[in-house]
């Protein structure tokens, strides 16, 4: 089988998961090409053995740690000829790939390259229904943008055979009109969490101590993880930790220098899972890709999410609501914060019970084998 996979170039969290679904398509000998652009781009194209043909690029603005959809909106007067420019590459890349199914994760001019050429495609989201004018309360012109990008995600997601949500049964709402079509799988992740070795047997093996405490921070890969990263660098003399974890991504910059033999710096990670599994305590932004993984791994964390990003901040209260997670406002977080609530996590253990029972709930789960299934099927059926 033929498999082209699109994930949406934005941050890491997308390609993370399809490239998780591609390793699993490969051992089953299946023939593998992405598509992308941005973050996602570089990311498969550096670290990758797969494939990837470069996409049109598409740009959120913002400052360091903030996203301004309102402004974002007002610079994509060219997002209708971004699109239709899409559609033209996608189309080239079927009719020379001639993939037996398309896998989309959020890329949603896909759908509608895939239906004029008859191709069937599985749609990959945790967001059908994103909540934009939460973030800004009283906009009309923000109200109006959430309504029609809600209804455009519905319709387009109709077009699809179906649509994959990577996450517990119910834990999103799915609008009436396309409920038919969706399964929920469980997290794709690019480890099975119950095949993982140990926290001691994996400390062993990377060269930590048994009682060392470690922090691990990940940072995502966009711009907008900036300002976190530069805070915790600064907050680093002042953390109790005898390790300090940084894992950045392509389009992070560190504003200033940082030389310890404590503190290691990563701009990859293919086995994240597992350095995140040899850590007491996680620091992240709140993509879905990393709340699943620290969820599926039952690991205490502080997540951040990105200021303004419905996304995010969902997904952050989902994880304090399962009590695995401290959550803090990225516009309002300074080092000493920072510091303390590190600390705090270091030496408590205030979020051990909500860890084991999250850990045990999305243990039912195989999220990765279930969508390899369901995309299989979907082939089969259109044929």
């Amino acid at each position: 089988m033929r498999v082209l996979i699109i994930p949406c170039g934005i941050g890491m969290g997308h390609t993370s998961r399809s490239l998780a679904l591609a390793q699993k398509f490969h051992q089953n000998g299946d023939e593998v090409l992405f598509a992308s652009y941005g973050s996602g781009y570089e990311m498969l194209n550096e670290y990758s053995t797969f494939d990837v043909v470069k996409l049109p690029n598409i740009k959120f603005y913002g400052s360091s740690g903030e996203l301004n959809l309102k402004y974002t909106a007002k610079k994509s007067i060219d997002a209708p000829y971004i699109f239709l420019k899409s559609i033209y590459h996608e189309s080239r890349i079927i009719k020379e790939f001639k993939p037996d199914v398309v896998v989309s994760d959020s890329h949603y001019s896909v759908p509608i390259t895939c239906k004029v050429l008859g191709i069937p495609c599985v749609l990959i989201s945790n967001d059908i229904s994103p909540d934009i004018k939460d973030a800004y309360p009283n906009d009309k012109t923000m109200e109006y943008l959430e309504n029609g990008l809600q209804r455009f995600i519905k319709d387009v997601s109709r077009l699809c055979q179906s649509i994959i949500i990577p996450d517990i049964k119910n834990s999103w709402d799915i609008p009436p009109q396309i409920r038919d079509k969706v399964h929920y799988t469980g997290p794709i992740l690019k480890m099975d969490t119950k095949k993982m070795d140990s926290k001691e047997k994996l400390r062993k093996r990377f060269g930590f101590g048994k009682s060392e405490k470690i922090v691990m921070v990940t940072v995502g890969g966009s711009e907008f993880g900036n300002k976190l990263l530069n805070l915790v660098c600064q907050s680093a003399p002042d953390l109790e930790c005898d390790r300090l974890i940084l894992v950045t991504g392509p389009q992070i910059e560190l504003d200033q220098e940082i030389s310890s033999s404590n503190i290691i710096f990563k701009s990859y990670l293919e086995d994240i899972m597992e350095w995140m599994k040899l850590s007491d305590l996680v620091v992240s932004l709140a993509g879905h890709t990393t709340s699943m993984e620290i969820a599926s791994l039952g690991i205490p964390s502080i997540m951040v999410p990105i200021q303004n990003h419905p996304e995010q901040l969902k997904n952050a209260m989902k994880m304090k609501n399962y009590g695995i997670a401290h959550v803090e406002n990225m516009e309002n977080i300074s080092s000493s914060r920072l510091v303390d609530g590190i600390n705090h996590l270091l030496k408590n253990e205030d979020l051990k019970e909500g860890t084991l029972k999250t850990q045990k709930m999305f243990s039912q789960y195989n999220g990765t084998q279930n969508a390899v299934k369901i995309i299989h099927d979907c082939m089969y059926t259109n044929e």
